[in-house]
């Protein structure tokens, strides 16, 4: 969250989404970049990462500020993940009357025990968190949905942060020169905080969010079509809770997605069902109650 990060008073600007992945420890809230809603992570091969077209590609211009909101970039430094979730554990454990078993849907102690495993993700009570801890409001934006969400009104600066549905990427303003396409500057430069009053970064931030949707830089867990890839294994199932369930019954962890175009065929006897992708699948699932479906090998 760059709670140092001052004013930049420079002529030309860039605005940064900045994905976290290549991140080096450690500093200050830079870092408030984990997945969504505490729940088990299933491991799963290329669920964990977003649409990987494109993105890096969009931009929007910023005349009035001589700048734009390009996609791309790398965070300088960041809080390592182990050090915020325990501030979030001993947050919890410190308010008992705030995060209640009632607010966790489990005991707190349990609570702050899962969020500090890396099988758990962090979402709207972290986020809360950590709005309180840095004194910063976040307002996170949904791709999926083009929504705000704000997490710590009332505050005098704001991070921005966007939301695939399984990864948090941080809004940067980078110095630039023009056409004020990508930054010439460090990232230790990038300016992550601004004015609570300061309306228009969140319309550009909008501008953003709707290219990123548009491209359909976003994941709903929930509806993802999983395989599993353990040899002699042909489960094909919808969503991050049938990818547990599988797991838990079976030991099998090796889960990947099926892309939109992966040919797939019904194993039901009988049926010679061929269709491609996710939607289809459901269709077929939904029409007929035929569940067992395998993936065609590209060969």
């Amino acid at each position: 969250m760059d709670k140092a990060a001052k004013e930049l008073g420079l002529n030309g600007e860039t605005f940064t989404i900045v994905p976290t992945e290549a991140t080096q420890p450690p500093a200050a809230p830079a870092a408030i970049v984990a997945p969504s809603t505490s729940r088990p992570v299933i491991p799963v091969s290329d669920v964990s990462q977003p649409p990987t077209q494109g993105p890096e590609s969009v931009s929007v211009a910023w005349a009035e500020r001589e700048g734009t909101l390009p996609f791309g970039g790398a965070l300088p430094r960041q809080i390592p993940a182990p050090e915020l979730r325990k501030m979030v554990a001993d947050h919890i454990l410190a308010h008992p009357d705030t995060y209640s078993e009632a607010i966790l849907a489990t005991p707190p102690s349990a609570y702050a025990r899962a969020i500090q495993g890396r099988d758990r993700w962090g979402g709207a009570i972290e986020l809360g968190i950590f709005s309180e801890l840095f004194d910063v409001e976040i307002c996170t934006f949904d791709v999926k949905g083009q929504t705000l969400l704000r997490f710590g009104e009332n505050k005098d600066t704001r991070c921005l942060l966007v939301y695939s549905g399984i990864h948090y990427d941080r809004v940067a303003f980078s110095p630039s020169e023009p056409p004020y396409q990508e930054s010439m500057l460090p990232p230790e430069l990038d300016r992550t905080v601004w004015p609570t009053d300061d309306a228009a970064v969140l319309e550009k931030t909008q501008q953003l969010v709707a290219q990123l949707h548009e491209m359909h830089y976003y994941t709903d867990p929930a509806e993802i079509l999983l395989t599993c890839d353990v040899p002699g294994c042909q489960w094909i199932g919808s969503g991050e809770r049938a990818g547990k369930e599988h797991a838990e019954r079976t030991g099998h962890v090796a889960l990947s997605e099926i892309k939109d175009n992966a040919l797939l065929t019904c194993q039901t006897p009988g049926c010679g069902w061929l269709g491609s992708g996710e939607a289809s699948a459901k269709k077929h699932t939904s029409d007929t109650g035929h569940a067992s479906l395998a993936v065609i090998p590209d060969d």
